[in-house]
């Protein structure tokens, strides 16, 4: 499948110069569009809209999009915004104006470096050394996972970020009878009510600002497949009610329409807190759990099932070597005795990345304890003690320093605070924090 670039520029004649530009290279071209029609893409070329700061619109599109690679083009550049967007995740930062040829090449590198970090095809028996270890906690829940998964009966993944519930749900997914149809994500941890509702249901021209032309939704995109709400436990009581008349009837209305729509969709759902406590505390419809939740399954931590961890490992340092085309042919018993140290508090998304770190650094054959991120090498230094938020830190100076440690990605801040991107959201917002 060719890759999708989409270009988001207000300024329709600067927009067609840069799709003119790109369209030579191998891929499929969108836009130019505002940045309210957002759609997931391999690359975005992101000139950011009047009034907005180019690393917050960065941040926006990485948060909506974690896989989606973003080009930044402004006539208006700065060595500080350059970095701040760099920070948020921008691959390049691009200053207009540029030649085409120019720009054709930057764009054609870019989407070589993503095929190169992209995610490989879950293949239809999952990820082996990912679900498959000695730890009796894990073989239990995928186990029953692969039971129901050709059932067509909802499914709630339990347990904290960065365990694994999102490959899972694809696992059920590929071996479940809906298979060749599409499988679709969607956070509602990472989107604004009104963006979420448009995100889920679609929207008609006119509906909002910004709503230029009809947008089908996610629940519409999934049709005869599987869609995977992550981070359910953030859906507001709004939201949770249309979830709940689209699991009972199968029938929506877009954001700002009267039609009713219908679909055939599974849903499975996640949840990094406990849904039953947050019924019994007023914060979820204890309706719509039962509805989501007809099997429950819960993912343990990394920390639980320490002794795949070295399984795990092997697999990553082999797939990353194969990526990023570099021999290396494993670990030696220092970088093992360093992993097994760890707590791990990212889980196994934070394994990966220790691991995609160590193999693009390592000068030998081996990786060794030093090839290791820092954190894991020392996590009892003053900056991890810093990041675990003693009682006697300030508030604003801990989030500032997870940002600022994280290279202000939100969601691996969180992680190191403890606490659910959503509640750290709520504190950025109280405590000012941009």
């Amino acid at each position: 499948m060719k890759p999708r670039i989409l270009i988001i520029d207000t300024d329709q004649t600067a927009g067609q110069m840069v799709r003119s530009a790109v369209s030579m290279l191998d891929c499929e071209v969108d836009g130019p569009r505002p940045l309210s029609e957002l759609e997931e893409a391999a690359l975005v070329l992101l000139t950011p809209p009047e009034g907005e700061l180019a690393s917050t619109s960065v941040a926006r599109i990485r948060e909506r999009f974690p896989r989606t690679g973003v080009i930044v083009m402004t006539g208006w550049g700065s060595t500080t915004e350059a970095v701040d967007c760099l920070k948020a995740g921008a691959l390049d930062y691009l200053e207009r104006p540029i030649h085409p040829d120019r720009l054709q090449q930057i764009v054609g590198e870019s989407l070589d470096r993503l095929s190169l970090l992209a995610p490989e095809e879950q293949p239809s028996d999952g990820d082996p050394s990912f679900v498959v270890g000695a730890s009796p906690a894990m073989n239990r829940a995928v186990q029953l996972l692969d039971q129901v998964a050709s059932l067509d009966v909802g499914v709630l993944l339990t347990g904290p970020t960065g365990s694994g519930k999102s490959r899972l749900a694809r696992r059920v997914h590929d071996r479940s009878s809906r298979s060749s149809g599409p499988f679709i994500e969607v956070s509602c941890a990472a989107l604004g009510e009104e963006l979420l509702e448009s995100e889920l249901f679609g929207h008609v021209r006119g509906a909002f600002t910004g709503a230029e032309r009809d947008r089908r939704g996610r629940f519409e995109l999934a049709q005869g497949g599987t869609l995977f709400l992550d981070e359910i436990n953030s859906a507001t009581p709004a939201l949770q009610a249309r979830l709940l008349r689209i699991l009972q009837e199968g029938t929506f209305e877009p954001v700002g329409s009267e039609e009713t729509r219908s679909c055939d969709v599974r849903v499975l759902a996640a949840g990094n807190t406990d849904l039953h406590q947050l019924v019994a505390r007023g914060g979820f419809r204890e309706d719509l759990l039962w509805r989501l939740a007809v099997v429950e399954v819960d993912i343990p931590s990394l920390s639980a099932r320490m002794e795949d961890l070295p399984l795990l490992a092997h697999h990553l340092c082999e797939r990353y070597a194969h990526r990023l085309a570099r021999r290396v042919d494993g670990l030696d018993p220092s970088a093992l005795e360093v992993l097994s140290s760890y707590t791990w508090p990212g889980n196994v998304r934070e394994l990966e990345h220790a691991m995609a770190r160590a193999v693009a650094v390592t000068r030998g054959p081996l990786i060794s304890a030093v090839d290791l991120p820092p954190r894991v090498q020392k996590p009892k230094d003053h900056q991890a003690e810093q990041l675990a938020g003693g009682l006697q830190q300030d508030e604003r100076e801990r989030i500032e320093a997870a940002l600022a440690a994280h290279q202000q990605n939100r969601t691996q801040a969180a992680v190191a605070l403890g606490i659910h991107r959503a509640s750290l959201y709520k504190k950025m917002r109280r405590l000012g924090i941009s």
